[in-house]
């Protein structure tokens, strides 16, 4: 795929931020993206069913941004996701979400991993961008736990959050896009068909990206209920035995989570312990519940086709 010519500049890179009532999280992600951001580069804003009358006015991000927005119906993240990619005018794709702050280079340095032959999709590095809330905290741990564990094996990277992954279009676009059956989990899903199709995944450590989702504890329990639903619905479409791995990795935690453990004083440590244990019940609960949820393993992608598995 050639780059597209727009505004009369020639397209290289296209960030898709999916986005819903999260109006001043959604500023502050592009402000933090507007610093330094190349000029050969697009914005598409799609606010997934979102509410019209509150939706910020981001014309002052227009030109410097390059910026599309688009109101579309609700249809979750992974829907919204595909309505970008149906959109984007460059050979690279960037997704980013609107609770998240870029750091400086973040954009430029993960494109730059970005290889369109052979196919290689890049996942940058994701911190807590709010490092005084402790579900915040606990959440980014979980991510962080997972990735260690994949190291210490010496796997492959199974996948990478879709808060910060870079794509080559054309072959996202061939092997599907996103499953806009899952609410959650549809990094997981897209990632096993794109290794699936031959293609890699790799990691871009300096690519840095803050994530800052505003979680209490009801929220933080909500996300990992969600969390399970999705991880039913992933593995409801897996013919491989995962049981097995599964369990072993979360006898793993402990152990994993040591070297973070020793880095906090005492009544930190204590908060974590516990927000650790309530993501293992919360992610059971959701994923009893997706695992019996009637017709929850199926392929919902009307935009575009591809390896379905």
């Amino acid at each position: 795929m050639l780059p597209v010519s727009s505004h009369g500049l020639t397209l290289r890179l296209s960030v898709v931020i999916p986005t819903f009532n999260r109006g001043e999280q959604l500023q502050a992600c592009l402000r933090a993206l507007a610093e330094g951001f190349p000029a050969d580069a697009e914005v598409i804003v799609v606010s997934d069913g979102g509410d019209k009358a509150a939706f910020p006015d981001l014309s002052r991000f227009e030109e410097r941004l390059n910026l599309t927005v688009i109101h579309a119906e609700h249809g979750g993240p992974a829907h919204a996701r595909n309505l970008g990619l149906e959109r984007v005018k460059s050979p690279v794709i960037v997704f980013l979400d609107d609770d998240c702050l870029p750091q400086a280079g973040w954009l430029e340095r993960i494109a730059a991993r970005v290889a369109l032959d052979p196919p290689l999709a890049v996942g940058g590095k994701t911190i807590n961008g709010l490092p005084d809330n402790v579900y915040a905290t606990a959440a980014q741990l979980v991510l962080d736990l997972m990735e260690r564990d994949w190291r210490q094996r010496n796997y492959d990277p199974l996948f990478y959050p879709s808060n910060n992954m870079a794509f080559p279009t054309e072959a996202l676009r061939h092997v599907g896009g996103f499953n806009s059956a899952f609410r959650t989990a549809e990094d997981r899903e897209v990632c096993r068909r794109w290794a699936q199709a031959g293609y890699r995944l790799a990691k871009a450590p300096d690519a840095v990206l803050a994530h800052a989702p505003q979680l209490n504890l009801a929220r933080y329990w909500r996300q990992f209920v969600a969390y399970g639903e999705g991880a039913a619905k992933f593995h409801g479409l897996s013919g491989k035995e995962w049981r097995k791995e599964s369990l072993a990795f979360h006898l793993r935690v402990p152990a994993l989570a040591a070297a973070e453990f020793a880095q906090q004083k005492l009544k930190r440590r204590m908060a974590l312990s516990a927000l650790l244990l309530v993501w293992e019940v919360a992610n059971l609960m959701g994923f009893l519940k997706g695992k019996w949820k009637p017709n929850a393993n199926h392929w919902v992608n009307p935009k575009f086709s591809g390896s379905r598995t």
